[in-house]
């Protein structure tokens, strides 16, 4: 379990270096592990419990929630600048690559998905710590008018 709790953190910065490689796009750069998979009780020793925060549905976007691209297009939502067949996000730099303080959506075979690391940086060095982990500062709503027309 301690190799686990150690070997994490560095499992997710290797997502990440390869997130904000070129073409990472092709590379089925996906999100396929629940943050619940080690955030509930008695899954990994050290881990905060994230249960009530699910539990409480009011208290948190839905995860797992298609994302209108496309044809599906919605006008509440914005379109993301960057997609690919696994990956789309807003690129707020205009480097191509997807940044620790960018808004991804995960997912395969050209459907992306509002996952929790879509908002949030995941055991990293989040720009807005003070701001449970989010991507950037949410002042003003602004990580959430990322996605949505407000």
């Amino acid at each position: 379990m301690a190799r686990l709790k150690k070997l994490l953190p560095a499992l997710w910065v290797a997502v990440l270096v390869a997130a904000s490689t070129p073409g990472c796009a092709q590379k089925r750069y996906t999100q396929n592990v629940d943050c619940r998979s080690c955030h509930a009780p008695g899954k990994v020793a050290g881990a905060r419990d994230f249960s009530p925060i699910y539990a409480n549905a009011a208290s948190h976007h839905l995860v797992g929630v298609k994302y209108p691209l496309g044809l599906q297009s919605n006008p509440n939502f914005n379109q993301p600048s960057v997609r690919g067949a696994d990956i789309a996000f807003f690129d707020r730099n205009g480097n191509g690559r997807p940044d620790h303080d960018e808004v991804l959506l995960f997912g395969a075979d050209g459907a992306v998905t509002v996952e929790c690391a879509s908002c949030h940086e995941p055991h990293g060095n989040s720009p807005a710590p003070a701001n449970a982990h989010l991507r950037f500062d949410n002042v003003g709503s602004a990580v959430c008018a990322t996605c949505h027309n407000l």
